[in-house]
């Protein structure tokens, strides 16, 4: 058979290509209209993917942007904490300090 085969067609590498794709399944068994449709199906499928991953990488873009705004919002929030922290600080030691130095007035008035 396989001589009968290569005796009707003179390239060999047609048959076994046809054969290939009709097991991909690239080929329907009917031509005509029919493998017109699989092949608009086959369009129809692959744009909706194309359509599907593009709105999940914007999805994807905006989530990132919020998460990077996000994380710059904390930034500020725990400088702004820090500087508190620090005022307070700087508050209590100049009480401390003013609280020393009245003290020290006070016994100066004393003697």
């Amino acid at each position: 058979m396989a001589r009968r085969r290569q005796q009707q067609d003179p390239n060999p590498n047609t048959q076994a290509s046809f054969l290939g794709a009709q097991e991909a399944g690239l080929l329907g068994e009917d031509t005509g209209v029919q493998s017109g449709n699989i092949t608009s199906t086959k369009v129809e499928l692959i744009s909706s993917m194309v359509l599907t991953i593009g709105y999940s990488l914007a999805t994807l873009s905006n989530i990132l942007a919020l998460q990077e705004e996000e994380a710059t919002e904390q930034t500020r929030s725990s400088d702004v904490q820090n500087q508190n922290y620090q005022f307070r600080h700087m508050h209590k030691h100049l009480q401390n300090l003013n609280n020393r130095l009245d003290s020290i007035e006070r016994k100066i008035n004393r003697y």
